[in-house]
């Protein structure tokens, strides 16, 4: 299974960084090991189309550096989220700029991302932080200028920072243009987040049980 997930992080990292997702060596990406208290985790990369198995880490939650340890306490404070993103998007850094985070205003947002708000960057980075951000069930956050993003499995991961940055082009362009823009009203809203909220509480069992959950083909 390790041979498996591993070779799906670095398929992952290529994905990102042909699309202009991965950038910079703050950069970085993470697969939960099913079974265990693990990750595997690549960062620092200076060429992510280029990232090969050597840059692969396997690492216990316990990790101490800061970057690993945020990475491991989102997975142990979500027992759904599988796969983890830090990356560099270039309508994300234009929206951190504007100094707000992306409201509701498309459906399969609100399906599958959820509520998103700003993840402080000073230091020290608190674990409370981390809980108040992600308690809900949302899926990604601003932070600094790069997107902290979240899926149940890698290629939800994946299909969650490419919408999150489609949103986020939609979003700046229409501010810029002074565009109407109107939000996803409340009861839908509600009704996706039962939803989304009842897809982790499956996706969480699977990984109590060492699986890797199923994908989620249903809108």
């Amino acid at each position: 299974m390790q041979t498996q997930i591993k070779e799906q992080l670095l398929e992952g990292c290529r994905r990102l960084a042909r699309k202009g997702f991965l950038n910079t060596p703050a950069d970085s990406l993470s697969l939960r090991i099913p079974g265990r208290t693990g990750m595997m985790l690549i960062s620092g990369s200076k060429n992510w189309r280029q990232a090969e198995t050597a840059d692969v880490r396997v690492l216990h939650f316990s990790a101490k550096d800061d970057l690993s340890m945020l990475h491991a306490w989102i997975y142990q404070e979500r027992g759904d989220v599988g796969a983890l993103a830090i990356s560099s998007p270039k309508w994300v850094r234009l929206l951190a700029n504007s100094g707000s985070p992306l409201p509701p205003i498309f459906d399969e947002q609100v399906r599958h991302i959820g509520s998103s708000g700003i993840l402080k960057t000073e230091e020290p980075m608190r674990r409370e932080c981390v809980r108040q951000m992600f308690r809900r069930g949302g899926n990604a956050a601003l932070f600094g200028e790069r997107l902290l993003c979240l899926g149940m499995t890698c290629d939800r991961l994946l299909f969650n920072t490419e919408l999150y940055e489609k949103c986020a082009q939609a979003y700046v362009i229409a501010r810029a243009c002074e565009g109407r823009i109107s939000r996803i009203p409340f009861w839908v809203r509600m009704i996706a987040n039962r939803r989304l909220l009842k897809d982790e509480a499956t996706a969480a069992a699977s990984y109590r049980d060492g699986r890797v959950p199923q994908e989620i083909t249903a809108y």
